[in-house]
């Protein structure tokens, strides 16, 4: 065989190489990093799978129930239709940890009667341990913590999944100028039922809470991130969980997507990561798809600079649990800054989020589709669009009990808001202003299903179901471009407002005569039922109004029901 044939032959035998598969199971006593990664010989860490020289494209390593407590780098690519993929094996549960469990003994904090408490009750439920070094080792950032006077902690966790609250200021938001996070407290006298102080002048943890801690499982950040992908392409991670950290970077995430290519996240949970959940930047046609990002400290899903990403069926709830100011404006399920480009958000639930926006893009996103999701119960907007000039479409979602207002057009422009169904919220959409250069230009808003978008005020109803920037001069609206039609606002037992600026209302007949807005749109009786965190859509009757939708709409999204105004999905959950 000559040598040219022979390359050949070599080639065509490696790329029908059958696919590989490999096994870390950390709990097996025979596992070890240094076995050849199978059934019998297992490895033991992610961290070695994660970078290992023998995975090919195609290949996939299952991984085996476990707490696996370490930094997960992954270093390997796939290609094009052949990933390379790390799963949970099936039916295991395999959860990724930044914390360390503290096994004490724990000491009471004093249990001399006669001398003061330090606090009320600090001999009945005070408890404090000094902590060694290993609670300040970070392989992430190798001698971060080597100052004793310098350590901290910024999470203490009782039982895996109930965060203590922290006394005294963070050490990455110390409100020094700017108001960022709730602070509790200075020292050790204010520390309160379920609480923490670390004190580095002497290593010690302090503990607040009700029982000897030794009875329970007692765990404290340590590692900046569970999980990270940086500079890679082609590869799946599935099904594993990912939780707790320590976060020295600030606003920075427990797991990251960074800079990659075709990179899938699915059936993965991440949460109560000190900051951020999950970080996706400057990456390009990545997908995060059926993950439950809930639980963090004050992002569920950042994403910036990123192309042709899409994040599907997942949740978004329960977010800012450590209380970051709303008024600093960074709390959200997912908060999409800067600079995204045809992003797609949907079939998504945006819950529950403290002092937060539910879907949050801000400054230069590009053509974002947010499309058939369910924004409910959170403690701002339940979407908010704010200085995107190039636009995009917020269709067939279901908005309702938010206690801000329900879709936010701020400052943006070249949006269509159509087919959704908004209800509840402290006002309905909105499309406004946000500074002079900032103008609500050439929006739509169409087919919208509009339910009592107001709150009762001390002397007057307030809120309005449209706010659009309009005037009375035709050469006004021709220069802004923005138009609101084939509407239908419910007005059961109260009269639907529209408004051409923040504070005047005006009656639908009002509105189309005067502003030229709404002509074919109508108001009607519309039953429907909220419940505690629920909504459903009692009637359809008379809601087959719709208007024929732009061809920038239906390229990215149709409606269900073409004829009907509002979403598709009529209930929830």
């Amino acid at each position: 065989m000559t040598r040219p044939t022979a390359v050949l032959a070599a080639l065509i035998l490696g790329a029908c190489a059958p696919a590989a598969t490999y096994l870390v199971d950390g709990s097996n006593a025979a596992a070890a990093d240094t076995n050849a990664g199978s059934e019998a010989a297992p490895w033991k860490t992610l961290s070695r799978a994660a970078q290992a020289a023998e995975l090919k494209p195609g290949d996939t390593v299952l991984i085996k129930t476990g707490v696996y407590r370490e930094y997960v780098d992954i270093k390997v690519s796939g290609e094009p239709d052949d990933p390379i993929t790390f799963a949970a094996a099936p039916d295991a549960q395999v959860v990724i940890k930044g914390s360390e469990i503290v096994p004490g003994p724990w000491k009471r904090i004093n249990e001399q009667e006669d001398s003061p408490e330090p606090f009320l009750h600090a001999y009945k439920r005070g408890w404090k341990i000094v902590l060694g070094d290993e609670f300040f080792t970070d392989p992430r950032m190798p001698g971060g913590y080597d100052d004793k006077a310098q350590r901290w902690l910024s999470q203490v966790f009782y039982e895996d999944r109930h965060p203590l609250q922290l006394i005294g200021p963070d050490h990455n938001y110390k409100n020094d100028p700017m108001q960022s996070m709730v602070q509790i407290g200075t020292g050790i006298k204010d520390m309160i039922p379920q609480s923490f102080l670390f004190e580095p002048a002497n290593q010690t943890l302090y503990l607040n809470i009700g029982g000897e801690p030794g009875w329970y499982c007692m765990e404290v950040g340590v590692r900046a991130f569970a999980l990270t992908i940086s500079e890679q392409h082609d590869v799946v991670i599935r099904g594993l969980q990912m939780r707790h950290n320590r976060q020295p970077g600030g606003q920075w995430p427990l797991a990251s997507i960074g800079s990659c290519e075709r990179v899938t996240l699915e059936d993965c949970k991440v949460e109560f990561a000190d900051f951020t959940g999950l970080s996706v930047w400057s990456s390009k046609n990545c997908v995060v798809r059926r993950c439950d990002l809930s639980n963090n400290g004050a992002i569920d899903l950042a994403m910036g600079l990123t192309e042709d990403c899409l994040v599907e069926d997942c949740t978004l709830m329960w977010n800012n649990y450590r209380h970051f100011y709303g008024d600093w404006g960074v709390a959200a399920g997912t908060k999409c800054i800067p600079g995204n480009k045809r992003t797609t958000i949907r079939r998504c639930e945006a819950a529950y989020n403290t002092e937060a926006e539910g879907i949050w893009f801000d400054t230069d996103n590009e053509d974002i589709r947010i499309l058939d999701n369910v924004c409910h119960d959170n403690g701002d907007c339940g979407i908010f669009f704010e200085i995107n000039k190039a636009g995009g479409v917020i269709a067939g979602n279901l908005v309702y009990g938010n206690l801000g207002r329900g879709i936010y057009l701020s400052g943006s422009q070249n949006v269509y808001a159509v087919h959704n169904t908004v209800c509840e919220n402290s006002s309905g959409i909105v499309a406004m202003t946000r500074a002079a250069d900032e103008p609500p230009k050439n929006n739509v808003i169409l087919n919208n299903l509009l339910l009592f978008n107001y709150n009762a005020g001390q002397t007057r109803t307030r809120g309005s179901d449209i706010t659009l920037l309009s005037s009375t001069e035709p050469a006004f609206r021709a220069d802004l471009g923005s138009s609101s039609d084939y509407n239908v606002f419910a007005n059961n037992s109260w009269t639907p407002f529209m408004r051409h600026n923040w504070n005047d209302n005006n009656l639908l007949a009002d509105w189309q005569s005067r502003y030229d807005q709404d002509k074919h749109s109508a108001q009607l009786p519309v039953r429907y039922q909220r419940t505690a965190t629920g909504f459903r859509l009692l009637t359809t009757e008379g809601l087959d109004i719709a208007g024929p939708l732009p061809e920038e709409v239906t390229r990215v999204w149709q409606p269900g029901e073409a004829k009907r105004v509002g979403a598709d999905l009529t209930e929830w959950p």
